[in-house]
């Protein structure tokens, strides 16, 4: 997997800022994230303090430094990455195993099915479904965006999307979200786009106008995109993907949130720039396997 250097920056500058906050009596912590079970680093993992805002984000090798207040010598220090179990770890066990190298944090690989999630809408006589894949996992950074007219699509660009299994007989499309990675200091833009489906792959656009978003510089996590005032009905399964548009941050095997097992069930669509034909992508984009993409769709009880 190619590694953006603009990542490799963002890390190097949180260690910066850690250094400069905290480089008066300050407590140091040295560590590596690994793979319980291969013993391989976990590139960028994202590493805090428990009840503090600051976090540090671990290298391409797994490796990180975490300066801490001399009073925060008692509390835990969080781990997580895409894929695995998040885990604490006792700021004090930490120090102990602090030696030239460094602590070894290990973290196992989180293995379970997804299920379609349902919550109430506010509406007594609405009721809102999440469908899709990898739905709010792997993060907590949620991103509520809205589809503006001012933003120009330019050039056709890439596109990746995925089947959207419709349960109910009718329903509205509220909203839709995607997992987005590797995003550095440049601001991208995204066409979203609905499609119905012929011969199992993408046909119709389903959106009478584009729908398209601009992504601020640095911005990692669940983007979710309002779709309401679309006013889109579906009555059968359809493809919801995301055309990237953006020439300086070209979509890669490092732009969207990979896991490491692809659901059963999911199937994910890809064609190029060139506005081509659609592609079934068994094993996924770029070498990744599985892709976090779902529909929020509102239908009456």
């Amino acid at each position: 997997m190619v590694i953006s250097t603009s990542i490799k920056q963002i890390v190097q500058l949180n260690h910066q800022l850690s250094t400069l906050l905290f480089q008066d009596d300050g407590i140091r912590i040295k560590a590596t994230v690994l793979d319980k079970a291969t013993n391989a680093p976990i590139p960028f993992a994202s590493v805090s303090v428990v009840g503090r805002e600051y976090q540090v984000q671990a290298n391409d090798k797994g490796y990180f430094t975490l300066m801490l207040r001399p009073e925060e010598k008692l509390h835990a220090v969080k781990v997580s990455s895409l894929g695995y179990v998040s885990r604490e770890f006792k700021v004090e066990s930490l120090l102990d195993k602090t030696g030239s190298g460094g602590a070894m944090v290990y973290l196992e690989s989180q293995h379970r099915s997804l299920k379609e999630v349902e919550v109430t809408a506010k509406a007594q006589k609405w009721k809102a479904q999440q469908v899709g894949y990898h739905i709010d996992e792997g993060t907590p950074f949620h991103y509520k965006l809205a589809p503006s007219d001012t933003v120009i699509a330019g050039t056709a660009g890439q596109e990746i999307g995925t089947r959207i299994k419709v349960k109910r007989k009718q329903a509205v499309v509220q909203s839709v979200s995607f997992g987005l990675a590797g995003l550095g200091n440049a601001a991208v833009k995204v066409g979203v786009k609905l499609y119905s489906i012929k011969d199992n792959l993408p046909h119709r656009n389903l959106l009478a106008k584009p729908a398209i978003i601009r992504i601020e510089p640095h911005h990692t996590g669940w983007i979710t995109v309002d779709l309401e005032k679309h006013n889109i009905t579906v009555e059968d399964d359809f493809a919801f993907a995301i055309e990237w548009l953006s020439e300086t941050t070209r979509l890669n095997s490092s732009s969207l949130m990979a896991f490491a097992t692809t659901p059963k069930g999911q199937v994910t669509y890809y064609r190029p720039a060139e506005a081509g034909p659609w592609r079934i992508r068994k094993s996924g984009l770029l070498d990744v396997k599985s892709i976090g993409m779902y529909a929020t769709l509102l239908s009456r009880k």
